[in-house]
């Protein structure tokens, strides 16, 4: 047995789409953010580029990478001057882009602002993308706290969520009155067919099999349900300038890293169909103020991790901007979405369904 720093782990060489021993990438990583025990690696494929943790941490001890972690929520704290009128943008851009009709929305208003691609991105990511048109019963893996299910039950849908912590199980249940399974997606075991939708938002980063689960989601969506995936992108603008110091990282719990071209072969091996893959400068400004100040606290083991200075708010609201216009050009965005659906038995039955 191995073990790193009380964290008992097993070599991982091999690329986990062709099977291609991976070159080192980045050595002697430590958990700036939460304080994990370990020192990591990061090995990439000269095939396919797929990143990935070693040494792996063993299931039975997954826990203790995150025993200071928090939920992966970002909570907005919107000035109290400006809450109306945000909400009303909101409200209107969800109408407009996406279907769902709230008070206080205004179509004209949210076809006006839906233009500004960058504006539909950052309400867009909070339906996860999903069309109000595609509403039925829809599950979230990796739900957290419940704050997104109960978002999405107000703008009409069946929801359920799935949480290995059971922290965040307790909020979700007593907080929001949801119905949330505690473990894995496997353990669940859901009936076949059962969810018109599921998301999985920055969660299959931190799955030791990704192809398993999404073989999981497939078996789980009803034809032509939707999948809507959302992770760190490995090729981002960010993750090009701060190497190491990236925030999309998140060294150890993240245990791949992908690629739209990595990310779109897991899918398609699990027997899914892409239906939309693109990139999204949606967490520019978050990954910009968190990946300077760990490039900080790299330099310096002493000092702790900053909160943003107004200088380091301006500059991280430019990089949004500047990489939102790269993302045209190449795929530079800080995030990967993808929606995915089930692949059509026919040809015959693909075109009728358009």
């Amino acid at each position: 047995m191995i073990e790193n720093e009380g964290i008992r782990v097993e070599e991982t060489r091999s690329c986990l789409l062709c099977e291609n021993e991976g070159n080192l990438l980045y050595g002697g990583l430590r958990d700036f953010l939460f304080g994990a025990p370990g020192i990591w690696s990061l090995m990439r494929c000269p095939n396919c580029g797929l990143v990935w943790l070693n040494p792996r941490p063993l299931p039975d001890d997954i826990g203790k990478l995150y025993s200071q972690y928090y939920t992966h929520q970002i909570p907005e704290h919107p000035q109290k001057n400006l809450a109306g009128i945000r909400k009303r943008a909101k409200a209107s851009i969800l109408q407009s882009c996406f279907g769902y009709h709230m008070d206080g929305s205004n179509r004209i208003l949210g076809s006006v602002l839906g233009r500004i691609g960058l504006l539909e991105e950052i309400i867009g990511a909070g339906v996860r993308y999903l069309k109000a048109g595609d509403k039925g019963r829809l599950l979230d893996v990796g739900c957290g706290n419940g704050l997104f299910l109960d978002r999405m039950r107000q703008y009409g849908w069946d929801v359920m969520g799935v949480e290995t912590d059971g922290c965040a199980v307790s909020v979700a249940r007593e907080k929001f009155g949801l119905e949330v399974f505690h473990g894995s997606l496997e353990e669940a075991m859901f009936p076949e067919g059962c969810f018109d939708a599921i998301t999985v938002n920055h969660v299959i980063e931190h799955i030791s099999d990704p192809i398993r689960l999404l073989k999981e989601c497939c078996r789980l969506l009803r034809p032509y349900g939707k999948l809507a995936i959302i992770t760190p992108n490995m090729d981002s603008l960010g993750a090009h300038l701060f190497c190491e110091c990236w925030r999309g990282l998140e060294i150890p719990r993240h245990q791949f890293l992908f690629t739209q071209k990595t990310l779109r072969a897991c899918i398609e091996a699990a027997g899914l169909d892409v239906q939309d893959a693109r990139t999204t400068a949606n967490l520019a400004c978050f990954i910009w103020a968190a990946s300077c100040s760990i490039k900080k606290k790299e330099e310096s083991l002493e000092r702790p991790l900053d909160v943003p200075s107004n200088m380091v708010r301006l500059e991280a609201l430019a990089f949004q901007i500047l990489e939102y216009g790269l993302c045209w050009l190449k795929e530079y965005g800080e995030e990967i979405v993808v929606l995915a659906s089930k692949k059509n038995e026919s040809g015959i039955d693909k075109a009728m369904r358009k």
